[in-house]
């Protein structure tokens, strides 16, 4: 293939700082050989303002469903002005208008995010009728963990190509950070929006077991369960602070002594290889995916017993061995699975193998 003439069109609900959102400016920061054109539905957009060369950024100003075919005549206009080799959508609802829009003569290919088997599909029956009547066998998928990938095939049948690319972590995130040393209180970090998904009531509970045991937790993020969970560490004295949204981890990170999440369900986990890349602990919850994305070098906690799982970090705080016993097989995995050079073969094999 000539690279430098291709263009990649990809498309997105939007341009937050969510997983998805991230990943795909990280994708096209790898791509700096090929031009860029990246469709989003609606606002927020802060992302734009990332620093890239060859990207172009058109926001369709999507409303909604009485909005649907006006959007997909837009994204029918950009890719035949744009003519590229190949679309890529990310998320549900771009995913469906591109698969409306993209003609047959040029390869779709789909990353799926999340576990849309609980994400979506349970919560709407409507997007599980429309994801099959949209997806056809020339469309490609990509799902960025197993898991999601079965759970998504045990809803949907697919006979088209398949594939399972992991996220992947810019260089930058494997300088081994010098971390300073515990000074009595075990210092504990999650990260992640304050959404269901992520489950901190539960972590909360946990820590209710922990007020006087020097073990404190630092929670980065925002969302709209803010209100709920500060009301709950103010009326319960939590050991636990909100520290609101914060874009750089690697600049915090190695602050801290375990990294913990008590996510009930999740696509991959980008903060957990954030941590493991920081050389960090990892206090995790049981799911599969947690247990897939780092090869079970963790410490695993279990879903339904806040007091055992309480018991099981004051064991942590106390063997400061077995604490860190996983950090370095933990890191040389991630820097060996997750790095920026493996992840654009993968990705440009899947775009040689949809177009060659």
């Amino acid at each position: 293939m000539q690279q430098q003439s291709k263009n990649i069109i990809h498309i997105i609900d939007s341009l937050g700082s969510g997983g998805a959102e991230i990943l795909l400016m990280n994708t096209i920061a790898l791509l700096p050989e090929y031009a860029h054109v990246v469709i989003y539905l609606h606002e927020p957009d802060e992302l734009k303002n990332t620093a890239l060369p060859n990207v172009k950024y058109i926001n369709l100003h999507h409303s909604g469903l009485s909005d649907l075919l006006k959007t997909v005549g837009k994204i029918r206009k950009e890719i035949a002005l744009h003519d590229p080799f190949v679309v890529h959508s990310h998320l549900i609802a771009s995913c469906m208008m591109a698969r409306m829009a993209v003609p047959k003569s040029i390869p779709l290919v789909t990353t799926l995010h999340s576990e849309l088997g609980r994400d979506a599909f349970a919560k709407n029956r409507l997007s599980l009728l429309v994801e099959k009547l949209t997806l056809k066998k020339r469309h490609t998928l990509v799902a960025v963990s197993k898991y999601v990938l079965k759970d998504y095939l045990n809803h949907v049948s697919f006979r088209g190509k398949s594939f399972v690319l992991y996220n992947f972590l810019p260089d930058l995130f494997f300088s081994n950070p010098a971390r300073s040393s515990t000074t009595g209180t075990l210092r504990c970090v999650a990260v992640g929006n304050l959404k269901e998904a992520k489950n901190y009531p539960y972590l909360l509970e946990i820590f209710k077991h922990l007020k006087k045991e020097n073990i404190h937790l630092d929670i980065y993020g925002d969302g709209h369960l803010e209100s709920i969970l500060q009301e709950k560490i103010n009326r319960d004295q939590l050991p636990v602070t909100l520290k609101g949204q914060n874009n750089d981890p690697k600049a915090f990170l190695e602050n801290y002594d375990l990294f913990i999440q008590a996510s009930q369900h999740e696509g991959f986990g980008l903060s957990v290889i954030e941590a493991m890349a920081a050389k960090l602990p990892l206090f995790l919850s049981a799911i599969p995916v947690f247990r897939e994305i780092t090869d079970c070098k963790a410490h695993f906690f279990p879903l339904n017993n806040a007091a055992a799982a309480s018991e099981m970090l004051k064991g942590l705080r106390d063997i400061k061995e077995t604490r860190e016993k996983f950090i370095e097989p933990a890191y040389q995995y991630c820097s060996a699975q997750y790095n920026g050079a493996t992840y654009k073969q993968n990705l440009l094999d899947i775009y040689k193998q949809v177009r060659p």
